[in-house]
């Protein structure tokens, strides 16, 4: 790789970026292009580790790290954490990397003399590290979106100084920003017990995409009747997602409220730190009584719009496929069995081009679906109602030919309406989820969240 072979070329920067900084940490210094913020991480500290932003991260990332909601995508990071077994959390609940799919090896790529490091690439993740063996030992930790050159350059900067040189302060400011997700939120919120309602007849209703174009100028949606309803022993609970797992102690504290959680187990688009996540988190929670979505964050629409990677039209099944081998590789890491549910993250996407768009999203899903069952889970999709369920729902009216409809839906639709029955679906109310509300601040027993609400009927796994 050229740039960890270039010598004297550590003060050079790469193409497109118009001057460098030097950044000091524990020992060591790297040079970062002039504009990235640079964040402190203590124990602690709420700071969210972002990979959806440019940015540098200095320490370990903390248990109670408090992150946006619904963030997607991925941009070029670089992350300095002390000691080579990255861990998060505090007393008998740390979490270490290695159990994290982030830390589950990768190709040798060189070596870096100066700081005797030897640097490897998940390419599946778009991830760089370095394990720095010197008198201090260190994890770098670099993630990047269609290239990696710009972080090729920064690893190739590091260098040992004296651990008493002084270290970079913080420059950026609590990252807070707009997630990437749902449909606006609309309406008056509902009080009272969670209803799974009764299907309306007539057509779906005409909301605009997250686009703001309506479905219709695409033509008009398909009514399939649902399957035949059966009483459930069950009913819906209420739920939330958040970007990064939060500690056990949260999580027994906002039992009292919710009793299933969404959890992020991978993929290339998955925009923050793993943080307390791992298989004993899983069991302990489930040991409380939660029930979990586990989620998927791969390939986005070629029409999504925003930064990170996405679906190859010309090469949809292959990445289907690739990214189900690859959420299941991510199941089996944190322990979660076959019959196990595992939900695909579509955000929602803008269908202005939807002639190239759609066909490559329902391609890539159909192919995920299938690697993903043909290994023993239960599928799943989560999106928006006006994007990709509903292409979903005509793909399953139309028997397009390619899409395997997913076992369960997950729909966002923000109008803080605690209920099921929007329009007529073919997933059955047992085979449902809904995101009603996000972006909410939320606080139970003095512990603060960023969440989206969901009403979850559909599976779990416990």
């Amino acid at each position: 790789m050229p740039a960890f072979a270039a010598a004297g070329g550590q003060g050079v920067a790469p193409a497109g970026v118009a001057a460098l900084k030097t950044v000091l940490y524990d020992g060591y210094e790297l040079k970062v292009p002039a504009n990235w913020p640079v964040y402190r991480l203590t124990a602690n500290s709420t700071t969210c580790v972002r990979y959806d932003i440019q940015a540098v991260y200095l320490g370990t990332p903390s248990a109670n790290m408090n992150c946006p909601a619904g963030l997607a995508g991925r941009a070029q990071t670089v992350s300095v954490i002390p000691s080579t077994t990255v861990a998060a959390g505090l007393g008998s609940q740390v979490t270490y990397q290695r159990e994290q799919p982030d830390g589950a090896g990768g190709t040798k790529l060189g070596t870096l003399a100066a700081v005797n490091g030897v640097v490897t690439e998940n390419a599946t993740a778009h991830e760089l590290r370095v394990v720095l063996d010197a008198a201090q030992p260190a994890t770098v930790v670099a993630t990047y979106d269609a290239s990696p050159a710009v972080v090729e350059q920064v690893l190739a900067s590091l260098r040992v100084v004296s651990r008493g040189s002084r270290a970079t302060p913080q420059t950026g400011t609590p990252q807070t920003g707009t997630p990437q997700t749902g449909t606006p939120q609309t309406g008056t919120p509902q009080t009272g017990t969670p209803q799974t309602g009764t299907p309306a007849a007539g057509p779906a209703p005409s909301s605009l995409s997250a686009s703001g174009r309506s479905l219709a100028a695409r033509g008009p949606v398909q009514i399939v009747q649902s399957p035949p309803q059966k009483r459930s022993p069950g009913h819906p609970v209420l739920g939330f997602d958040t970007c990064t797992a939060p500690s056990l102690k949260t999580m027994g504290v906002w039992r009292q409220r919710y009793a299933a959680v969404g959890i992020y187990i991978g993929g290339v688009n998955y925009a923050c730190a793993f943080g307390n996540l791992s298989a004993s988190w899983i069991q302990a929670a489930a040991s409380m009584g939660w029930g979990m979505l586990p989620t998927y964050v791969g390939p986005q629409a070629p029409c999504w719009g925003y930064q990170g990677v996405t679906i190859n039209p010309k090469n949809a099944v292959a990445d289907g496929r690739a990214a189900g081998a690859d959420a299941v590789r991510d199941a089996m890491l944190f322990g979660l069995p076959r019959g196990s549910p595992i939900y695909y993250d579509m955000e929602a996407y803008n269908t202005t081009h939807w002639r190239i768009c759609v066909p490559a999203v329902l391609t890539f899903l159909g192919a995920w679906d299938r690697t993903v069952a043909a290994a023993g889970y239960v599928t799943g999709v989560y999106s928006s109602q006006d994007s990709g369920i509903a292409d979903m729902q005509r793909a399953v009216v139309d028997k397009r030919r390619g899409f395997t409809p997913p076992d369960a839906i997950w729909f966002a639709l923000w109008d803080n309406i605690r209920a099921l029955s929007d329009g007529v679906l073919h997933w059955p109310f047992t085979r449902r989820n809904k995101q009603y509300a996000g972006n909410a601040n939320v606080t139970i027993g003095k512990i603060r969240l960023d969440i989206d609400r969901d009403l979850v009927f559909g599976p779990l796994a416990r």
